[in-house]
C-alpha cells in the first residue's frame, strides 16, 4: 500500500519526518520504504485492518499511548430493511450487506486535486467521480465499496452463489468471465451484476449520464473471497482487502462518509440506506495472565500498563481479577484468538528494541527421554553423508493417493496456494522424489537426501499430524576405499547405517521383519521394531509410485521419531585403540529362511575375542547355490586396545565364529 507522506502526515496530525514515521511503523510491525514523497507499507496478510488511513492512525496513536484520533465528518443515515431492495442474502458468504440509494444526482464535479492525487498515488486510476469517491473512502476507512448505476438494476438485490457453472458475465474493463458456482455473486432480477468483493459487471457500471446510484458496502467473508480473484485472472483493490479481512462494523460509517463527501461534489434529491445483517452477535474475548506474560517476556508489566496498551489498540477490558484480564477482541482483528496473540500486541507496542538483553541462566539437565531424538537422528544422517531438505507441506490429490497405503483421509486446505496443491501431505516422499529428479538432471549419480516434518490426515474435528523422517538414496556411482574393491551402495549398506545409528543412540534389541504393502516401498522392505514399537521402515523404492521422477533403482527409509524413546544422555568415554584393525571376509551358504537378524542375535550372545564390528556385504542365489539356500558375504573387523593382532589371534576368533554358524545355523563355508 502506497501513501503520500504529506497526506499521511496531515491525517495523523503530526510534524514527524518521513523517516521517523517509517521507523515508528516498522517498530510496530509494518515495514515501509520511502520513494520520493511516497511511503510504501509492507502489510502482512493477517493485518487487513491496517490497509487504510484509519488503520494506520490507530497503530500510530497506540504507539504514542493515546486514543486521541481524528473524528471523521459524516452524514447521519437511518438503516432500513426492505425485501423489495435487498431480498436474499447467503449468510455463509456475506455477513452483512448495505445498499445506499441516491436519486436525482446533478452537477457532479470531480474530486479536488488533493484527493485525486491521493487515490492515484495509491495505484488506483481515476475513473468517474462517483467511483473515485468510493475508492477514496476505502483508502480512508478500509471498507471497499462498489457503485452501481441504479437505473440499470432490476431490484431487489440477491447475494448468493449461482446454481450452475459458466454464467457468462462481461466485467468492468470489457473481459468476459465464466462465473463458477463456487463464486459469491451480486444478482438482480436480470442476472449477475458483480462478483462479490472483486469486480462489477459492465452492464450496471456508472457513466457520465448516471443520475441515480446504488452504493454497496458489505462484509464478505475472507474464506469465500480468497483465491477467487486469482481464479478469474483479476486482482482488484477490493479483493486484496476482502481476502485479508474487512472490519464487519464499518459499512454504515463508510456509506455515511461517502454521502458527506458526495455533498461536496454533487447535488441530489433523495437518499436512503438499506441493509441485511447475518453476523453472529456474540463477541469474542481472550484472557491475559500478566504474571505469565512477564515470565515469558522478561519484562515487569503491571496490569495497568497492559490495560493501557491494549485499550489504545481498541481492546476493551470486560473483566479483571487478581490473576487474569479479559478483553473483548475488536471487530477488525481477525488474527487474535489466543493469549499469546496479546503477548505480541504488548511487545510490539512496547517496542522489541526496548526489551532488555540479559545472559541466559543455566538450567537443570533435561532428563526427558524424548528430548533431542529428532536432532540426534538428523545429525546421524548428516554424519552418513545425507543432505537435509525442507519443503512446503502441500501436495496434489493424485500424489496423496499414490503414497497413501494406510487409508488416511486427506486434510484439505480451505485456502490453497494453488489448486494443484490443495492437500496437506500424508507422506514426505513426493517432494523427495522431485528433489532427486532435479539432481539427476543436473548430472549427479550419488544422491542421499532426507527430510523431517509433519504429515497430516483428516480427523473429525480438524486434522491429526505426526512427525516423520524420510530419506532416499539414489546411488549409481561405485564407491571405493583404500581397503576394498568398488562396491555399490545397496540395501545392506542402508540397513547397516540405520542399525549403527540406532545402536549409537542406545536403541538396543532391534527386530527386523518383512514389510507388507508400505508405500513407497516394494516387496523388498523391512520394518524395524524396538520392543513393540515400530520405529522405521527401510527398503527399495517402488518406481511405479514416483510419477517417473525416479527411473532407476533407489532405496528409502521412513522413521517415526515419536515412537522412539531414548534414555537420558549419560556419556561413556570409550578408549580409542592406537593399534591397527584387521578385516576378514567369509562366504557362508545358509538356508534362505534364516534371516540376518538371527545371525546378529547369535553373534551378540557370544563373546568373540577382538571382534569390534561385523556387517552383511552381499547375498547371492544362483549357480552353484542349492535351491532353497543363499550365499551371504559377511565382513568382520578385529582390533585390540593393547597390542597389534597376530594372524593366529584373528584365526582363533574366526574359527570360533565359523563353528557357531555350523553348529547353530547349519551353515557351510563357501570357498
Amino acid at each position: 500500500m502506497k501513501i503520500q507522506y504529506p497526506y499521511l502526515k496531515s491525517f495523523l496530525n503530526t510534524n514527524l519526518s518521513q523517516q521517523k514515521l517509517c521507523d515508528i511503523f516498522t517498530q510496530v510491525g509494518f515495514e515501509c520504504d520511502i520513494t520520493g514523497d511516497l511511503i510504501e507499507f509492507d502489510i502482512t496478510p493477517n493485518r487487513g485492518d491496517v490497509l487504510s488511513l484509519r488503520g494506520l492512525e490507530r497503530e500510530f496513536y497506540a504507539y504514542q499511548s493515546t486514543k486521541s484520533r481524528r473524528k471523521l465528518e459524516t452524514s447521519v443515515l437511518k438503516l432500513r430493511q426492505d425485501k423489495k431492495i435487498i431480498n436474499q442474502i447467503d449468510g455463509s458468504g456475506c455477513g452483512n450487506y448495505h445498499l445506499m440509494l441516491v436519486n436525482g444526482l446533478k452537477k457532479i464535479k470531480s474530486l479536488d486535486i488533493k484527493k485525486r492525487s491521493f487515490i492515484e498515488s495509491a495505484g488506483i486510476p481515476s475513473i468517474n467521480p462517483l467511483v473515485d469517491l468510493g475508492n477514496y473512502v476505502m483508502l480512508e476507512i478500509g471498507a471497499p465499496m462498489h457503485v452501481f448505476d441504479l437505473a440499470k438494476l432490476a431490484l431487489p438485490i440477491n447475494v448468493k452463489f449461482p446454481k450452475a457453472n459458466n454464467n457468462s458475465v462481461k466485467v468492468i474493463g470489457g473481459d468476459v468471465k465464466n462465473i463458477q458456482s463456487s463464486s459469491l455473486t451480486i444478482q438482480d432480477q436480470i442476472g449477475i451484476q458483480a462478483i462479490a468483493g472483486i469486480i462489477g459487471s459492465e452492464a450496471s457500471s456508472v457513466s457520465r449520464n448516471t443520475s441515480n446510484i446504488a452504493v454497496e458496502a458489505a462484509f464478505f467473508r475472507p474464506e469465500i473471497i480468497v483465491n477467487q480473484a486469482r481464479k478469474y485472472g483479476l486482482a482488484t483493490d477490493a479483493s486484496y482487502r476482502f481476502e485479508r479481512g474487512v472490519d464487519p462494523e464499518i459499512q454504515k460509517l463508510s456509506l455515511e462518509r461517502y454521502l458527506f463527501l458526495l455533498n461536496q461534489i454533487a447535488e441530489y434529491e433523495s437518499v436512503s440506506l438499506y441493509y441485511s445483517d447475518f453476523r453472529k452477535s456474540k463477541k469474542k474475548s481472550v484472557k491475559l495472565d500478566v504474571v505469565r506474560f512477564n515470565k515469558f517476556s522478561g519484562l515487569t508489566f503491571n496490569a495497568s500498563k497492559a490495560i493501557n496498551i491494549l485499550q489504545n489498540l481498541d481492546f476493551n477490558l470486560i473483566r479483571s481479577n487478581d490473576k487474569n484480564l479479559t478483553f473483548k477482541i475488536p471487530s477488525h482483528r481477525f488474527d487474535i484468538s489466543l493469549e499469546e496473540d496479546l503477548y505480541e500486541e504488548l511487545l510490539r507496542s512496547y517496542g522489541y528494541d526496548n526489551i532488555p538483553i540479559s545472559k541466559p541462566k543455566p538450567g537443570p539437565i533435561n532428563k526427558n527421554k524424548q528430548v533431542n531424538i529428532l536432532d540426534k537422528l538428523k545429525l546421524g544422517f548428516v554424519y552418513f553423508g545425507f543432505n537435509e531438505l525442507m519443503h512446503m507441506p502441500f501436495v496434489s490429490r493424485d500424489s496423496f493417493q499414490k503414497l497413501n497405503s494406510n487409508g488416511w483421509t486427506a486434510a484439505e486446505l480451505k485456502n490453497p496456494i494453488n489448486e494443484n496443491e490443495s492437500l496437506l501431505r500424508g507422506s514426505l516422499f513426493k517432494l523427495l522424489f522431485t528433489a532427486v529428479n532435479t539432481n539427476v538432471k543436473k548430472g549427479y549419480t550419488s544422491i542421499k537426501v532426507f527430510e523431517a516434518g509433519n504429515v497430516f490426515k483428516k480427523a473429525k474435528n480438524g486434522f491429526i499430524q505426526s512427525l516423520h523422517l524420510s530419506g532416499i538414496i539414489y546411488n549409481h556411482e561405485p564407491q571405493q576405499t583404500w581397503s576394498q574393491k568398488k562396491l555399490e551402495y545397496n540395501f545392506f549398506s542402508l540397513k547397516a547405517e540405520i542399525s549403527k545409528l540406532f545402536q549409537t543412540l542406545g536403541i538396543r534389541n532391534l527386530k527386523f521383519q518383512k514389510a507388507i504393502s508400505v508405500m513407497p516401498f516394494n516387496e523388498n522392505a523391512l520394518e524395524i521394531y524396538a520392543g513393540k514399537q515400530k520405529i522405521a521402515v527401510i527398503g527399495e523404492i517402488d518406481l511405479s509410485v514416483t510419477d517417473k521422477l525416479i527411473k532407476k533403482p533407489a532405496l528409502g527409509f521412513e522413521m517415526y521419531p515419536e515412537n522412539i524413546s531414548l534414555e537420558p544422555d549419560n556419556p561413556k568415554i570409550k578408549k580409542t585403540s592406537k593399534f591397527p584393525l584387521s578385516t576378514r571376509d567369509i562366504n557362508i551358504v545358509i538356508d534362505e529362511s534364516v534371516s540376518f537378524n538371527e545371525i546378529e542375535e547369535l553373534i551378540n550372545k557370544e563373546t568373540i575375542k577382538f571382534l569390534t564390528s561385523y556387517s552383511l556385504i552381499n547375498t547371492f542365489k544362483g549357480k552353484d547355490i542349492p535351491k532353497g539356500y543363499v550365499s551371504m558375504t559377511l565382513r568382520f573387523i578385529f582390533q585390540s586396545n593393547v597390542k597389534s593382532l597376530l594372524e593366529s589371534d584373528i584365526n582363533d576368533s574366526m574359527q570360533k565364529t565359523l563353528k557357531l554358524f555350523e553348529k547353530r545355523l547349519n551353515a557351510k563355508i563357501r570357498s
